[in-house]
């Protein structure tokens, strides 16, 4: 469409800054189409959701774990961002969790199929979020900016975040693939996705096939895949069962010096990334559950991967690699290993429940850290703990269905504690029980100058 009308607008912006005459001046995407791709676009960030929990436990890197916690909650909140949008526009019903083409189905199915970080990285990364990446930019650049603003401001939320995780994988790729045979599988995996892709017309539908559409051999043989729970971590870490430092007794001890205490509780947050490991599995295995389930749960994921790399920011500033001493793992996989997907549930708010006791829960870890008088330690426990309360709402909330009697709820819990107990010692058996703490909080000092906190006594 021309625009013939010369227009004085007094100098001021026009159409309130959202665009010019001319960018609105096009018909863009009708509403039909535009709720078509959305609808691609949110099953796209539910299997992406899906593969980051799928993996995350067997995932050996740090790193990666860190990550995949970050990308499994910022896809679940872009999901919910475009559910909310669909249902904006006239789409009763929504059918938002159905599968809206076979063939990106069998893409994705092809991509939860990786078998190593390197395939992780090029297949569910490199490949299927640069492609999400692509189709964001493509519907923006085609959509009317001001008749579809709304879907306009979510998606360039979203692609700026999206851009953001696909600037990591890049780099993370780069650093796990650097042994040939390592960048051999990541490069044809990402060749094998690619294909599935480009036979599903992209991640938006408008991608057109060029050449053979013949479609080399699937990985899936259409059952649902299964997950590997079992907890690993990469050759960096050492007696990953040691439970020789008694942390919980450190920082509770009014005898130790502040110092001691403090760095207790940094070893504590370290020791949290267990929690993203068991929730993985409980997110995964769940079905028919609403998207705010996954949307909280993934939060709560996330936050506790956050609390394990506040734990690592703390032991670096101390000078100490946070991989140099055991980090326990026994927790996550003891759960995965022999108990069930709820029953993890029930002791993760159970757990959660006693972090809420003011004498010795939250509250008490922030005072030691305050009266430690380290301002970054005290904002690190001060943010910890707003986090917990949040996390034993989302435990209640979506634990009520199976137990809506909050007494029941604690009579399981209780009688899995036990079981609990038994498997964590079995684990501790596995270890030497090497001693650590007393040269770790040394190191620690010395990282600090060498200076002993004053307040020993303090409680």
């Amino acid at each position: 469409m021309s625009l013939a009308a010369e227009v004085d607008n007094r100098g001021i912006p026009p159409l309130a800054g959202v665009c010019s005459y001319e960018e609105a001046a096009r018909a863009g995407l009708s509403v039909d189409e535009t709720v078509r791709r959305l609808k691609r676009f949110n099953y796209a960030l539910r299997r992406l959701y899906e593969v980051a929990a799928a993996h995350l436990p067997s995932t050996p890197e740090w790193e990666v774990k860190c990550a995949l916690s970050l990308h499994l909650w910022l896809d679940a909140e872009h999901a919910a961002l475009i559910r909310n949008r669909v249902a904006e526009m006239r789409e009763p019903p929504l059918h938002l969790d159905d599968v809206p083409d076979e063939a990106l189905e069998a893409a994705f199915d092809e991509i939860i199929r990786a078998n190593s970080t390197v395939e992780l990285l090029a297949g569910a990364y490199l490949e299927a979020r640069g492609e999400l990446v692509r189709a964001v930019r493509a519907h923006l650049g085609v959509l009317n900016p001001l008749f579809d603003f709304p879907t306009c401001r979510l998606l360039r939320a979203i692609l700026r975040e999206q851009e953001e995780i696909l600037e990591w994988s890049e780099a993370a790729y780069a650093a796990v693939a650097k042994a040939d045979e390592a960048s051999e599988r990541g490069e044809a995996f990402r060749a094998h996705v690619q294909a599935y892709l480009v036979a599903a017309g992209g991640l938006d539908g408008a991608v057109l096939a060029t050449g053979s559409q013949e479609l080399p051999p699937p990985r899936s043989d259409g059952r649902a895949y299964e997950m590997d729970s079992r907890p690993a971590r990469d050759d960096r870490f050492r007696d990953v069962f040691n439970a020789s430092a008694k942390i919980d007794d450190y920082y509770r001890d009014d005898t130790r010096p502040l110092d001691e205490r403090t760095w207790a509780l940094a070893c504590k947050r370290l020791r949290e990334m267990d929690v993203p490991e068991w929730m993985a599995p409980i997110i995964y295995k769940a079905s028919n559950k609403p998207w705010e389930y996954y949307n909280d749960l993934a939060r709560q994921l996330w936050d506790e991967a956050r609390h394990a790399m506040m734990g690592e920011v703390s032991l670096v500033a101390l000078g100490i690699p946070f991989y140099e001493y055991p980090i326990d793992m026994a927790a996550s996989t003891s759960l995965n290993a022999e108990f069930t997907p709820l029953e993890a549930h029930v002791l993760l708010w159970h757990v959660e429940q006693g972090l809420m006791a003011g004498s010795t829960g939250k509250r008490f870890e922030w005072r030691v850290a305050d009266e430690h008088g380290d301002s970054f330690f005290a904002a690190l426990q001060d943010y910890d703990w707003a986090d917990e309360v949040l996390h034993a709402q989302i435990g209640r909330r979506w634990l009520r269905d199976a137990y809506p009697d909050r007494r029941q709820l604690n009579q399981v819990a209780e009688r899995l504690m036990e079981r609990w107990e038994a498997s964590l010692a079995a684990c501790a058996a596995r270890s030497d029980g090497q001693v650590w703490w007393a040269e770790f909080v040394e190191r620690a000092r010395a990282g600090r100058g060498g200076a002993v906190t004053a307040g020993s006594q303090a409680s």
